[in-house]
C-alpha cells in the first residue's frame, strides 16, 4: 500500500565484504534506504511512494557484475 515500507535482507555469499548496490527501476514508485550491514547480510528498506497500480523492479548489483532483478513490487 502507498505509504507502507518493506525491509529486504540481502546476503553476500561469495565471501566478499562488499555491500551490493541496491536500487529500484523507478524512484518515483519506491524510495530506498540502506539500513544496516551485519556480517554478510545487508538490510535495505523500500517505501511505496507512487500511486496505486504503479509497479517497479527491485535490483542489486555487485561491483563489475550485471544487475540482478529480485522481484517486482506493485502498489496497492
Amino acid at each position: 500500500k502507498r505509504g507502507s515500507a518493506y525491509c529486504f535482507k540481502m546476503t553476500v555469499v561469495n565471501g566478499s565484504n562488499a555491500a551490493p548496490n541496491f536500487t529500484v527501476g523507478d524512484g518515483s514508485v519506491l524510495k530506498t534506504q540502506f539500513v544496516a550491514k551485519i556480517g554478510n547480510d545487508c538490510y535495505y528498506r523500500v517505501w511505496a511512494v507512487g500511486t496505486p497500480g504503479q509497479s517497479t523492479g527491485v535490483y542489486t548489483t555487485m561491483s563489475n557484475e550485471e544487475p540482478q532483478k529480485h522481484c517486482v513490487i506493485t502498489i496497492a
